[in-house]
């Protein structure tokens, strides 16, 4: 049985084969990640945490991003450099 669920706006899946759990979080930029658990709540709790992981490296880089295009953008109006 495989089952759809979403965890911050990101979906993964769920399910069961030879007695493992396993889990699939897609993610267009990395290719996804999978892993295996020894039970469902555990296989939630990693994909669940995985999608957190990822969430927080796009969240970081935004802002680095967000910083980068401040400096440039000072160093263009003021002439300043960090």
């Amino acid at each position: 049985m495989r089952s759809s669920k979403n965890h911050l706006g990101i979906g993964f899946e769920v399910w069961t084969a030879q007695q493992t759990w396993f889990w699939f979080v897609a993610d267009l930029e990395r290719n996804g990640m999978i892993g295996a658990a020894a039970t469902e709540s555990e296989a939630e709790h990693e994909a669940r945490r995985s999608i957190e992981e990822l969430s927080d490296s796009i969240w970081a880089a935004g802002w680095e991003n967000a910083f980068q295009n401040l400096e440039r953008y000072l160093s263009a109006v003021c002439g300043a450099t960090a």
